[in-house]
């Protein structure tokens, strides 16, 4: 098992264990595509929910391979797997500590930090991903990669710049608060689903229709910057009694109540 991943999730605890006598009875655990808090969980529960979740996941990296009908294949990419799970591991650990930074800290926005996280976990990913041979839990395990190595290994590269890409463009919203629904979406989509994509084509040996795929996405994204261009400018909204930023005002956050 790996040591590294181990050794985070010890962390995580030790943190939960630190600082319960001082958190508050209800602990912010999830908020909605604007970055406003919309659900809350009780101390009790919430210091220990990603800690023991990320535990278990651990626990999953070392059974998996054991159970895996290509449990061989392991062995050819077990330096790159060994690191997915370090960067797996560490971006609960940093969604645990960013957690609970928040709870002392309410006024922070919540988006930049989580896409800073998130955007290095999609590159991280996307470095390893082509590395990555055939097996039943880890990849892009559609039916057209599983009945084919060649095929695997193809749309696998392909996704390794579709993970990165997509890591590129979730760390720029960190710093430029762009739209944060689109691209959260947005990156799981092009992550996700546009190896899929690939894959089938690949199978039907009609990779050049890519081009119509590609032609569809720079259209979506041409549409998607005229709405924002047509928008209001940055600013300060209120909504459901919060503040959220529109765009990346340059002024900070009113003092006055949000009513």
């Amino acid at each position: 098992m790996n040591i590294v991943t181990i050794i985070l999730v010890a962390l995580m605890f030790g943190s939960s264990v630190y600082l319960f006598p001082q958190l508050p009875a209800q602990i912010p655990m999830h908020w909605n595509a604007l970055g406003q808090i919309d659900n809350y969980m009780p101390k009790n529960i919430a210091v220990w929910y990603l800690p023991v979740l990320t535990g278990l996941m651990v626990i999953s990296f070392y059974f998996a391979p054991l159970l895996d009908p290509k449990k061989e294949k392991y062995k050819l990419f077990q330096h790159e797997w060994q690191i997915m799970q370090i960067g797996i591991t560490g971006f609960m650990a940093y969604i645990h500590f960013m957690i609970l930074y928040l709870t002392f800290h309410p006024e922070v926005a919540m988006m930049p930090l989580m896409f800073v996280g998130l955007g290095a976990l999609f590159i991280l990913i996307g470095n390893y991903m082509s590395k990555i041979r055939q097996n039943y839990f880890i990849g892009v395990k559609v039916p057209w990669t599983l009945s084919s190595e060649d095929n695997w290994n193809k749309t696998h590269r392909f996704a390794s710049w579709c993970f990165v890409i997509a890591g590129i463009f979730t760390l720029a919203e960190a710093f430029f608060v762009w739209q944060a629904p689109v691209i959260i979406f947005g990156s799981i989509m092009l992550a996700a689903f546009l190896p899929m994509i690939y894959s089938f084509l690949l199978y039907k040996k009609r990779v050049h229709a890519m081009k119509f795929v590609y032609l569809g996405i720079l259209g979506i994204i041409v549409i998607l910057a005229l709405v924002r261009g047509m928008s209001g400018e940055d600013e300060w909204m209120c909504r459901d009694g919060q503040w959220v930023q529109h765009g990346k005002p340059s002024s900070p956050m009113p003092i006055e109540a949000c009513k």
